[in-house]
């Protein structure tokens, strides 16, 4: 543009190195830079464990129902329309209800961070952008947070290049005790197993592609000339044929030994060392290498418990942690109503609940009042009115009591007295 006469452009190109590099923090061990793994690696594209840990977590997550009551989660106002269901059924023109949750703890497991932008008809919340948290990068004036630059270098981005108001987008993050803006992703701490699995894989695939051979070394007792030794590597290149046929029969004339190294007997194991970097990826994420399907004796006992263990320590958890974020997108909808998660309704979760009741039923019968035992076992159920009072059989009675040693009391069955 021109002002007072004078060409004033902006360099995009300069600029765009810079808004990278800011944002190269979070986003180099995902693509595998300082780790040791290649610029070209990325381990959820590239290593199948780390794939699937965060796949099942993921869907795990987004299979609870999100429900919306009002008056607390226990009230019977439950919400089943409005704006609210509205929104949630699709929050994106491009993402559906399944999508939402998926791409929320996709980001908060790969990145650490979770960035989504509001975007507002009026006062009414129209719909959510979802970024990616590596183009954004905070800008913290006087020790505070002022606000957040977005870099996204491509038209095909869904939004250009802005700064934005702390208010103007929702960030949540896992805990980073070494930064006090930005979240730290498990992927971070799996980087190291997910590039051995990586490099243990490539290995394996270069051991078949070359029909398990590991190269050949040509020693001769006289110096050839650059020639012969192009005629050698010639002869050598042209007998494979690929994985699966067999190589040609060759013959090289000249040449004194041809040795054919094997494999050291630490690279041997490189599957039992695969098995070790599939544990410390699903111990990163704290998903069970039971709910992979990983295990080389899994039986139907141990999965049931994993499984178990998975949506309680795991599930529950990581489903708090989301609805704690999304109270303000709810109340942006409905001020007087409440998200969350319905973990009971799960089948697992079912019987769980039925093993409750069977151990209430036992205390029930014990005279444990009612509403005791449905606070103390968490049944669900609302107190009532009798609730308080303790009940036990009538047809029991008192068969005695056992007496006394300091009076020299006997044991036998004549201290039994029947009250019937």
């Amino acid at each position: 543009m021109k002002l007072f006469g004078i060409n004033i452009t902006r360099d995009r190109g300069a600029q765009e190195p810079e808004c990278r590099a800011m944002a190269a923090t979070p986003g180099e061990w995902l693509a595998g830079e300082g780790c040791g793994c290649g610029s070209g690696f990325n381990a959820y594209e590239q290593v199948v464990w780390v794939y699937r840990a965060v796949n099942a977590l993921a869907e795990q997550v987004a299979n609870v129902p999100f429900v919306f009551t009002r008056g607390g989660r226990r009230a019977e106002s439950l919400v089943t329309g409005g704006p609210l269901h509205e929104f949630y059924r699709r929050p994106h023109p491009g993402v559906n209800r399944f999508q939402y949750w998926e791409l929320r703890v996709m980001w908060l497991l790969l990145r650490g961070e979770c960035v989504r932008v509001p975007v507002f008809e009026g006062r009414r919340l129209r719909r959510v952008v979802m970024v990616d948290p590596a183009l954004f990068q905070h800008v913290v004036e006087d020790h505070q947070l002022a606000g957040w630059r977005y870099c996204g270098g491509d038209p095909r981005s869904p939004l250009a290049d802005q700064v934005f108001l702390p208010e103007e987008v929702w960030f949540e993050r896992l805990p980073n005790p070494f930064d006090p803006w930005r979240g730290m992703a498990p992927l971070r701490v799996a980087a190291v197993a997910a590039g051995m699995d990586q490099a243990a894989a490539a290995l394996r695939r270069g051991e078949i592609d070359n029909n398990g051979e590991t190269g050949l070394f040509i020693r001769t007792d006289t110096l050839l000339s650059p020639q012969q030794q192009e005629q050698l590597l010639s002869a050598l290149r042209q007998r494979k044929r690929g994985r699966g046929c067999a190589d040609r029969p060759v013959i090289l004339n000249g040449c004194s030994e041809i040795i054919r190294p094997t494999l050291a007997s630490n690279d041997a194991q490189f599957l039992e060392h695969r098995k070790f970097s599939r544990a410390e990826i699903c111990a990163a994420f704290g998903v069970p290498e039971e709910i992979l399907t990983a295990t080389d004796h899994a039986k139907y006992d141990v999965m049931q418990g994993a499984r178990l263990n998975f949506i309680e320590n795991r599930v529950a958890p990581l489903c708090a942690r989301l609805e704690a974020e999304e109270e303000g997108t709810v109340r942006a909808l409905d001020p007087t109503a409440e998200g969350w998660f319905d973990l009971d309704s799960l089948p697992i979760m079912q019987q769980v609940r039925q093993q409750r009741l069977a151990a209430a039923k036992t205390g029930f019968e014990m005279g444990v009042p009612f509403n005791e035992l449905n606070r103390v076992l968490d049944l669900g159920f609302r107190p009532l009115p009798w609730g308080d009072r303790g009940f036990v059989n009538r047809q029991m009675a008192e068969a005695g009591r056992m007496p006394d040693p300091a009076k020299g009391g006997g044991t036998g069955n004549n201290s039994i007295k029947n009250n019937q």
